[in-house]
């Protein structure tokens, strides 16, 4: 499936710049061509008018039914027409200084909590833990809403979603977006083959770049899908499309025949938007993506993304106060995920109960054991046939004592100590994740590679 979501962001721009750009008469021509979605079901409204901040959920499609046979053959998109999917899911924080956006990227195999809601069958789907992605198959728009409000703490005020053919046809009318690359990519099944060196990329070109699955892995292709929407906000915002009528004109029409927004999201509700993204400056829209902590828990056989929730508890905490982005903690790589690692914890003192919660939200396998007395420094006995899984305990905590225990298999034995004071963050080495706050008008040849 592609990952074409990321690029979904532009969308919104093109909205905006519907009625700040071609005034009252011409967003009506283009708003007409809009698809709607029944989201929040008419309750609530939305920020707009308060001028306060607003999220959008934007969310990639891998809807075909754009796309002729012969367009499919050329750009290796498949026949898969059995309904919707996304494997890609961003959100999009409008500040209320007026001056800046924020854009998460949010994996699409994340693990949280879906919210019980009515299956497609119209049968009653419990609340169950599982992929972030499956909520829009199980559920559509709605239920995928209500899983990213549920594990962000945030209130979700619109929803955008775009398919293939869409953005194809935005980056063709605006005479293709530029990428750098320091080495070749060569991609057979996404047919991509491109140059290294900076250059400009048509729309066929573009999907196979944004689709492309195996020359990196899913958190190198994010970064690269990012990287690659900036340039395109740059494209879109520069003089050669925003003076030139006929330019910004197929723009337009190429992103709302392939968009589809909530009921909310309305000719008043884009006016009022457009108002508040006029001053938007490209240097202070940034983006990044969740913090992860391993790129390879596996739930109930299946491999899912474990969040760094300490980490991404902070940065959603900085979108609800509507605060610049904060880089992420520095997390150690470690070899062996926490998810791989089991432990056998003595919760003794009363900061015991807080290091299980810890430990299990890091994602390590925990059972509790009868605690005694609190020694004063936290100990674990490992045993050394597991020098690797002792490594990321270790590096998760650095002042605890360790102790070889032969024999003891793989289950090590947790004392908690009354010194202990939290965990140091950790990463599996197979997650690639790169959660740095980037700008939107950073040079593209000032980004890491591809994978990086």
């Amino acid at each position: 499936m592609s990952r074409i979501g990321r690029i979904a962001v532009v969308v919104v721009s093109a909205l905006l710049l519907t009625v700040s750009v071609t005034g009252w008469a011409a967003s009506e021509r283009y708003l007409s061509g809009l698809s709607t979605v029944d989201v929040f079901g008419g309750l609530g409204g939305s920020s707009v008018w308060t001028g306060g901040p607003t999220n959008v959920l934007v969310v990639g499609s891998d809807d075909r039914s754009g796309l002729s046979g012969h367009e499919r053959r050329r750009l290796n998109a498949g026949y898969d027409d059995y309904g919707r999917h996304t494997d890609t899911i961003l959100l999009v924080h409008l500040g209320s200084d007026l001056g800046g956006a924020s854009i998460i990227s949010i994996p699409r195999d994340s693990l949280v909590t879906i919210p019980a809601h009515t299956g497609p069958d119209g049968e009653a789907v419990p609340e169950h833990e599982g992929k972030i992605n499956s909520a829009f198959s199980s559920g559509g728009p709605a239920v995928t809403v209500d899983t990213v409000e549920q594990a962000t703490g945030l209130t979700v005020d619109h929803y955008v979603e775009i398919d293939f053919a869409g953005f194809l046809r935005m980056v063709d009318a605006v005479g293709g977006v530029d990428v750098c690359l320091p080495t070749p990519l060569q991609d057979e099944l996404s047919g991509l083959d491109l140059p290294a060196g900076r250059q400009t990329i048509s729309g066929p070109q573009a999907l196979a770049y944004v689709r492309a699955r195996y020359i990196d892995n899913d958190f190198g292709r994010s970064g690269r899908q990012q990287r690659f929407m900036a340039a395109m906000l740059q494209k879109v915002f520069s003089a050669g499309t925003l003076l030139n009528p006929v330019a910004l004109n197929s723009f337009l029409d190429a992103a709302i025949g392939s968009v589809t927004t909530d009921e909310r999201l309305t000719r008043d509700a884009i006016a009022a938007l457009a108002g508040r993204a006029g001053d938007v400056d490209l240097k202070n829209v940034a983006f990044t993506t969740v913090p992860v902590s391993d790129g390879n828990y596996l739930h109930e056989g299946e491999s899912t993304v474990l969040w760094n929730q300490e980490a991404a508890d902070a940065l959603f905490a900085a979108l609800a106060d509507d605060q610049p982005l904060p880089e992420p903690p520095k997390a150690a790589a470690v070899d062996v995920a926490p998810g791989e690692v089991t432990l056998a914890v003595a919760p003794a003192g009363p900061q015991g109960d807080q290091a299980v919660t810890d430990l299990q939200t890091a994602g390590y396998q925990v059972t509790t054991t009868e605690a005694g007395t609190a020694p004063a420094v936290t100990t674990v006995e490992y045993d050394p046939e597991y020098p690797k899984s002792a490594a990321t305990l270790r590096a998760s905590l650095p002042n605890a004592q360790f102790t070889e225990a032969p024999g003891l298999g793989a289950t090590f034995a947790v004392t908690v100590g009354s010194d202990y004071a939290g965990l140091a963050p950790v990463r599996s080495v197979n997650t690639g994740v790169d959660s740095t706050v980037r700008s939107a008008k950073d040079d593209i040849c000032d980004a890491p590679a591809p994978g990086s």
